[in-house]
């Protein structure tokens, strides 16, 4: 019987590889869809103009899920929870 013993402390690298190799998949597969889009879309998102976070937000949910949103606003807030609860500690040489 195989096992993979992954232990995330020691093995940092295969785990940050793994999630940055599917966020490249997922960004390959939105650009891939955006190259797409009928050319009506081009036009309408010429008119949308970005001013302030609302108008951001709004323009932003015109072509991305709102789960791909809510994920990356999560991931965001884990980074800084993160590397704020952590500043503190030194590593252990």
């Amino acid at each position: 019987m195989l096992m993979l013993y992954l232990y995330v402390l020691q093995n940092q690298w295969l785990v940050i590889a793994l999630l940055s190799g599917a966020a490249l998949v997922l960004i390959m597969a939105l650009t891939y869809q955006a190259l797409w889009l009928p050319r009506g879309f081009e036009k309408q998102s010429e008119e949308i103009k970005v001013r302030g976070a609302a108008s951001f937000f709004r323009w932003l949910r015109s072509f991305m899920p709102w789960v791909i949103i809510i994920l990356f606003g999560v991931c965001i807030a884990f980074t800084l929870f993160e590397v704020t609860q952590n500043h503190g500690t030194p590593p252990n040489w």
